[in-house]
């Protein structure tokens, strides 16, 4: 049942891993396709719906990671109170919600963190794509992508390491939020 538990999650970011390669090579052999204007048609949305869809994956990598750190601190925890190395008996229930775990809490704010900045992120690279260019959105897409992925890495590290994730991924979204109201405001749109 234990390794059941760890297996589960660790399996769904291989299966989710898959499908980000798979995405990835779909937007590689489409990308003599993207346009280079704005999004006037469903179909010039295509590369975005690429970028949206390996965002949503990695989004649950992060999540499935998310579970996966509490089996395996759990195991960790249970397996030194066995050894006799600490004299309370773990909780699961503490170890997951608690904050006194440290690869716990990277693991909880790599996921809510990439929650946090999906949102402001997917709104903006559409309307990018729909007033500025889509080539222009999948490529601040794909680096932002690219920024957010190693959050994990650098949290553990701390400040100022942890600004070489945030800092050019705010960038991506201040970017194309900066340059649609450009646009907008220079073509009266």
């Amino acid at each position: 049942m234990n390794i059941l538990l760890l297996f589960l999650p660790l399996s769904g970011i291989a299966s989710l891993g898959v499908g980000l390669v798979c995405i990835l090579r779909l937007a590689v052999k489409n990308r003599d396709n993207i346009i280079t204007h704005q999004a006037s048609t469903t179909s010039d949305y295509i590369p975005i719906v690429y970028v949206t869809a390996a965002a949503i994956i990695v989004y649950y990598i992060f999540l499935l990671y998310q579970g996966a750190a509490v089996h395996m601190e759990f195991r960790r925890a249970r397996q030194a109170f066995c050894d006799k190395k600490i004299k309370e008996k773990p909780s699961y229930t503490k170890i997951k919600y608690g904050l006194d775990n440290f690869n716990n809490l990277a693991a909880n704010r790599c996921a809510g963190n990439f929650l946090e900045q999906l949102i402001p992120f997917l709104v903006s690279l559409y309307l990018y794509a729909t007033f500025v260019s889509v080539n222009g959105a999948v490529k601040f897409g794909w680096a932002w992508l690219f920024f957010r992925s190693y959050y994990l890495y650098v949290f553990k590290r701390g400040l100022p390491v942890l600004l070489l994730s945030t800092l050019p991924a705010y960038s991506c979204i201040w970017g194309m939020i900066g340059g649609t109201i450009y646009e907008v405001s220079q073509n009266g749109m």
